[in-house]
């Protein structure tokens, strides 16, 4: 089989398990809606579990890429606006890795605070540190805070899933969720 039929597979398992889950999701049926042989599936990936791996890492790698292109903004106020944009953009896939660490939470380390992956946070953590820098916002505990916010703006993902906030709704979401974390991360300001 050629190289592409893999690919095609692990595009077809994002929308299928982000909108199923560990429980929901079955080979049979991703097969039926590629369509495919789940012969097919099996002769690229041992099992479940092996094809929803390698599609939680090919997300990740994806995702990392993507925000790694993103413009470099001026304050920190501008780039949490853009992350939260970014969450919203990429909705499916950052769905698809909340359900695989949902599925899987024991195979990540466990904090003090639970099983959190090491780098679900980073991005946040980023926008959090160039706030301190600048002075322009004020953080107790860069790591804690930034999971916080992260798992916040995640939480709207997971419910809003599989609509996809668009125009006027989506900028009211990213309004929302910007003026609050702005209001936390200034001390309470009032922008």
């Amino acid at each position: 089989m050629k190289q592409d039929t893999k690919q095609i597979i692990l595009q077809k398992t994002v929308p299928t398990f982000a909108l199923s889950g560990y429980e929901g999701f079955s080979i049979r049926t991703l097969a039926e809606q590629i369509p495919i042989s789940p012969s097919v599936i099996y002769h690229h990936f041992e099992d479940k579990d092996a094809l929803l791996k390698e599609m939680f890492e090919m997300l990740n790698k994806n995702l990392g890429t993507k925000r790694s292109r993103l413009p470099k903004m001026k304050t920190a106020s501008d780039m949490l606006r853009q992350r939260i944009e970014f969450q919203i953009d990429n909705q499916e896939s950052i769905v698809a890795v909340l359900k695989y660490y949902l599925a899987y939470r024991n195979k990540f380390k466990r904090f003090k605070n639970g099983y959190v992956p090491d780098k679900s946070s980073l991005h946040i953590e980023e926008v959090l540190r160039f706030g301190m820098e600048t002075k322009e916002f004020y953080v107790e505990n860069l790591e804690d805070d930034a999971k916080v916010i992260t798992h916040s703006i995640n939480g709207f993902l997971l419910e809003y899933y599989p609509h996809v906030p668009k125009g006027k709704e989506k900028k009211e979401l990213v309004d929302r969720m910007f003026n609050f974390l702005i209001r936390a991360l200034k001390g309470g300001e009032k922008i």
